[in-house]
């Protein structure tokens, strides 16, 4: 399987806020989320490329609802720091074995 991207957005109009994703293409995908907003408020705050990335965002979403405030479909109200750390901790936990199936 063809590795893709976990990637972390932010809007300014929704502070606090995280969207953990999963894309073949960053570029492509940040323009489709800024086609819904009049101001291009989305930022691509962080990104890394994964060999299993569908999974992993699973996991990292599974993770993640220990650490939000709030969860609101795929957002999460969670310090930026943390989210990323989710997202590393998956690429590692893959890429020391550790990885078992969700």
């Amino acid at each position: 399987m063809k590795a893709g991207y976990l990637y972390i957005i932010t809007n300014a109009a929704f502070p606090g806020w995280v969207k953990v994703g999963t894309t073949w293409n960053l570029t492509e995908r940040l323009h489709t989320y800024q086609t819904g907003d009049p101001f291009r408020g989305y930022k691509l705050q962080y990104s890394l490329h994964h060999p299993s990335f569908r999974e992993a965002e699973k996991k990292i979403k599974e993770a993640m609802k220990h650490f939000a405030l709030e969860i609101r479909g795929e957002w999460f109200r969670v310090d930026l720091n943390i989210a990323k750390s989710r997202l590393d901790e998956a690429l590692e936990s893959y890429n020391n074995g550790e990885w078992t199936e969700v």
